[in-house]
């Protein structure tokens, strides 16, 4: 009887769903191998590897609600504590005011690469990671786009080997490459300049060594990336 009884108690909980699987970014390059981070962003969640540097960060029940503080007299500043490999990155953004915002990735001593969205405009480049010489940064695709205030949009980046690939809203696609982009990476994140804006669904996922099967026809069809240097 008691084992019957134990049984029965168990059963809902043999019986319940497991928790859905995470799923990968939708990609052009990478081949997402297992997730990093996962995380909605929302209210009632933990910033947990996030760092808050400067600005004002605001869990909502819609997303992470982001502005500058006037007294750090610096753009709001969150980034991940993870370090990288080949990676495939996801996530939604929405302008709430904000004049702009940036998605960038550091190497361990500086910045590596970042990509930079207004209302108005769309750049992807390599940041010039010595000030002054013989490094420069490279600007890969600057587009102009309408991106409207209140409305929900989505970014996807990747970097496999020497390549990387950073795409809005599944129909512009920027493409660089730079030998750089082989080494360690660090330290992903988001920058907001002026008040404010919100994101949301968060992916970063580790990538296989090697870009998909069908990497260099697609890129065929996209624009060329400038020479590297």
């Amino acid at each position: 009887m008691r084992n019957l009884l134990l049984l029965a108690l168990a059963a809902p909980l043999l019986a319940a769903d497991p928790k859905p699987a995470p799923t990968p970014p939708a990609t052009l390059l990478a081949q997402p191998l297992a997730p990093l981070v996962v995380d909605s962003l929302t209210a009632g969640g933990e910033m947990g590897r996030w760092l808050s540097s400067k600005g004002k960060w605001e869990r909502r029940p819609d997303g992470l609600r982001a502005e500058e503080v006037e007294a750090d007299k610096h753009n709001a500043v969150n980034r991940l504590i993870q370090p990288l490999g080949d990676f495939a990155f996801a996530c939604e953004f929405r302008f709430d005011g904000a004049k702009g915002i940036n998605f960038s990735v550091n190497d361990p001593k500086e910045h590596l690469t970042r990509v930079l969205i207004t209302p108005t405009s769309f750049t992807a480049r390599k940041d010039d990671r010595d000030k002054k010489g013989p490094d420069v940064a490279i600007t890969y695709l600057t587009e102009t786009v309408k991106l409207d205030p209140g409305t929900w949009h989505s970014l996807v980046v990747e970097m496999v080997g020497d390549t990387f690939v950073a795409t809005l809203d599944g129909k512009v696609t920027a493409v660089g490459t730079h030998e750089l982009f082989r080494g360690p990476k660090v330290s992903p994140g988001f920058t907001v300049d002026g008040a404010a804006a919100t994101f949301r669904n968060v992916a970063l996922w580790s990538a296989r060594p090697e870009p998909k099967a069908d990497w260099k026809a697609r890129r065929e069809t996209l624009a060329k990336p400038a020479p590297a240097k």
